[in-house]
């Protein structure tokens, strides 16, 4: 990746029903059990944010996708969970399984360039990030479910013989006229050189059929047609940190692995990710270096619009309110008790009745227009009660800005010690009798006077109780609300990594939480143990640009993703979709450049393959974007009531259109349903007559999206094949299949039409996109 390229960004995990906007995602992260930012319930720095059992009925926790496009640098699996034996009940002993799997990777994050790049520092200021997705799904998981799809950065030459039934031939030359050497079992495990054309060359057999006798020079004579062997992804090693010397790219939403099981001592199993963001590089001068940039950007690029606290009111929503009879700024309204950000791409998704234009004449011949904006569960009054109602974007008493100014973030270092932070915690909460108050008090004293006092604000904010600790219950009490969530968000902290293993560090807490009569704490004596087999960073200390002191500046992850992700960023390039399209006019791309990539991200088409696989069926169904509508006329539909058709003429008028063809009143019908929740579609109908189902092959917009529809609704296996890089399943849920005179896949009995000009798209495709073929 050039690292002049802006990077992509995608979330962990989609939102489960209809696309959440940025606000609500940072919201619904008050759901999670535990694991909040920047502090645990026990006082100490918590880098990361939890995703576990508590999450799981808002985001579709499945899988983990990585956050932004990068590279990766380090990986651990287990090969089975370590346990941890807590024996503080004897007789019974408790084990519970915590995963240390993890993957890191490294990202290169700068400000889009200048339009005009004269004048002083041309060159964007950089940063070097890091995501780590920790606890992680072991591999005994992976060996429990080989259907699952396996991360492509572990890749190699290693694949398994996946013919239907019979064997593999093994040809003497690349081609279907090279003469047969011997024959490979189905399942028999082979390792190959990279494919030129459809085959191979075999390089050895790794077990399941016998090695064909090799030549003089002791190479295994032989090619195989590529198409019949599925890729073996697997770890390097197990059970150790594995360091690449070359990181192995990685894209935003591609697949990073599966949560894990991790059990505390006083929980249950439960599957959960770790997911946190941190930069080894000087932070705090890397914004001023942004803030500096910004200043020079465009205003197109001020994606954030700044609400401030006691500048604006909110006006009730009136029946009568309307584009006709727009609020006005004398109404009576409430004021606005808190300060706010809110991202374009949150206005933008409104529905298109909670959006008001209102213009008005400005000096000689200009217009003025007030964009009014109707907002619910995102403001409080100024005794924190809730308020809902229409908002004015007004000069200068509401500003915009970029996302690379890192407006209100603020940072703080660490200089205290866990004994110190965990005796002032404990002390707050009445835990300490008064011995441990009076030998703690120095502890106790530092940490009033540390970091704490420069969090005042935040306390002020999330502290309900004003003791000067944040427990599990305020932090989850204060991300409910979109002003509060967001000051935590914007907290950037520099501290000693959890991951970096330190014995005195821990050592020293022992007296503290020793039990009577100065007798260890078994419980603890168990969790540093967990905490030593946790540890990573020690391994890739001085290298990858990883600190050596286990040192690093951590930022909100949810956080740093609601104000970098920008919507409006391109999945598929102009350049990428052209070479796809090869036959398709400039004009063509032009037309359908937009809507297309609109489709990919409301559908979740959001990885390389899954990009790819769309693109390959649409290139083939439409001729390369020539055509959104069947040829036939559609009477061959008349009457099937597998497609719905129960009226005279539903066959003509529901025949197949868009890109991938939707069919049939039923399909119409529940596409029309579902972009009705899109807020410029929210009276779309294209179910009341021919003319107006014809909006689904003349609008391009629309084409594509019934077509995304078609693909992640109507056929939800689809993003889940192409995530297993399928071509014939792929093709089989989009076209069907039947018995074929030629077949490209002679050991199957049926298959879908035209499998070769689709195995030709889909090449063509992976090649535009940068996937390894």
């Amino acid at each position: 990746m050039a690292e002049d390229t802006p990077i992509n960004w995608a979330y962990p995990f989609p939102c489960r029903g209809a696309d959440v906007d940025p606000l609500r995602y940072l919201t619904n992260m008050a759901k999670a059990k535990s694991g909040y930012y920047p502090t645990g319930d026990n006082g100490l720095w918590h880098g990361g944010v939890h995703f576990d059992e508590g999450t799981a009925d808002v985001f579709d926790q499945s899988s983990v996708r990585c956050i932004a496009d990068g590279e990766v640098i380090a990986y651990r699996i287990d090969e089975s969970y370590p346990l941890s034996e807590f024996i503080d009940e004897v007789p019974r002993i408790k084990r519970a399984p915590f995963s240390t799997g993890f993957v890191l990777v490294r990202h290169r994050l700068r400000p889009p360039p200048l339009d005009d790049p004269a004048g002083p520092a041309s060159e964007p200021p950089a940063l070097t990030l890091y995501s780590l997705y920790m606890h992680l799904q072991d591999w005994a998981g992976y060996r429990a479910k080989p259907e699952l799809p396996r991360p492509a950065f572990w890749a190699g030459d290693t694949y398994s013989v996946d013919t239907r039934g019979d064997d593999l031939i093994v040809r003497s030359q690349p081609s279907r006229s090279g003469a047969e050497v011997t024959r490979l079992a189905k399942g028999t495990q082979v390792r190959v050189e990279p494919p030129a054309g459809e085959y191979c060359k075999l390089v050895a057999v790794l077990g399941g059929s016998p090695a064909p006798v090799a030549g003089e020079g002791g190479e295994l004579p032989g090619y195989l047609a590529f198409k019949y062997l599925k890729a073996l992804n697997e770890p390097q090693a197990l059970d150790q940190v594995v360091v690449l010397e070359q990181g192995i790219p990685i894209r935003a939403g591609e697949l990073v692995g599966y949560p894990g099981l991790y059990q505390n001592h006083n929980s249950t199993a439960q599957p959960l990710l770790h997911l946190e963001v941190f930069s080894c590089d000087d932070v705090p001068g890397f914004i001023g270096k942004s803030r500096a940039w910004a200043s020079r950007l465009p205003d197109s690029q001020k994606t954030l619009l700044k609400v401030y606290k006691g500048a604006s009111k909110l006006i009730a929503h009136r029946d009568d309110i309307s584009p006709d009879n727009p609020p006005k700024l004398s109404d009576s309204g409430s004021q606005i008790g808190v300060d706010l950000i809110i991202p374009q791409a949150l206005l933008d998704g409104l529905p298109a009745a909670s959006k008001i234009q209102v213009k008005t004449p400005g000096e000689g011949s200009t217009t003025n227009t007030t964009h009014w904006w109707r907002l619910g569960g995102l403001f409080a009054d100024e005794n924190d009660n809730p308020i809902d109602g229409w908002l004015a974007e007004q000069d200068l008493i509401t500003t915009r800005h970029s996302p690379w100014e890192w407006l209100d973030f603020q940072w703080v270092k660490d200089t205290g010690t866990p004994l110190e932070k965990l005796a002032y915690s404990l002390n707050a909460k009445g835990l300490l009798d008064t011995d441990e108050r009076h030998n703690y008090r120095a502890q106790i004293s530092r940490a009033d006077g540390g970091p704490i006092i420069t969090l005042a604000r935040l306390y002020e904010i999330v502290d309900d109780d004003k003791d000067g600790v944040l427990t599990g219950n305020e932090m989850r009490t204060a991300l409910k609300k979109p002003w509060q969530a967001q000051v935590l968000a914007q907290l950037i902290t520099r501290y000693e990594s959890e991951w970096f293993w330190n014995k005195a560090k821990w050592d020293e807490l022992d007296l503290l939480l020793a039990g009577g009569l100065g007798q260890k704490n078994a419980v603890w004596e168990e969790e540093k143990k967990r905490i030593e087999k946790l540890s990573w960073w020690e391994s890739l200390a001085g290298s990858h640009g990883v600190s050596e002191d286990g040192r690093g500046w951590y930022i909100h992850p949810v956080g740093l993703i609601e104000k970098l992700r920008d919507r409006t960023h391109l999945l598929v390039s102009r350049e990428a979709l052209a070479a796809i399209m090869a036959s398709a006019s400039e004009e063509i791309i032009e037309k359908y450049l937009i809507p297309i990539n609109r489709a990919l991200s409301t559908f979740e088409i959001n990885t390389p393959l899954r990009i790819a696989h769309f693109l390959a069926q649409v290139g083939h169904e439409t001729g390369e974007l020539k055509f959104s509508e069947e040829l036939s006329s559609g009477a061959q539909y008349e009457g099937r009531s597998s497609l719905g058709n129960s009226q005279l003429g539903d066959g003509p008028r529901f025949k197949g259109r868009g890109l991938l063809q939707i069919t049939g009143r039923a399909n119409y019908s529940a596409c029309e349903t579902y972009l009705k929740t899109l807020p410029e579609y929210a009276a779309l109908d294209i179910t009341s007559s021919t003319e107006n189902a014809e909006q689904l092959a003349e609008n391009p917009e629309l084409a594509a999206l019934a077509s995304g529809f078609y693909w992640a609704r109507l056929k939800p296996k689809l993003n889940a094949v192409a995530d297993a890089d399928d071509l014939f399943w792929v093709s089989v849920y989009v076209n069907g299949w039947q018995v074929q005179e030629n077949p490209f896949f002679p050991d199957r009995p049926r298959e879908p039409n035209n499998m070769r000009h689709r195995s030709l798209m889909l090449r063509r495709a992976k090649s535009a996109l940068g996937i390894m073929l």
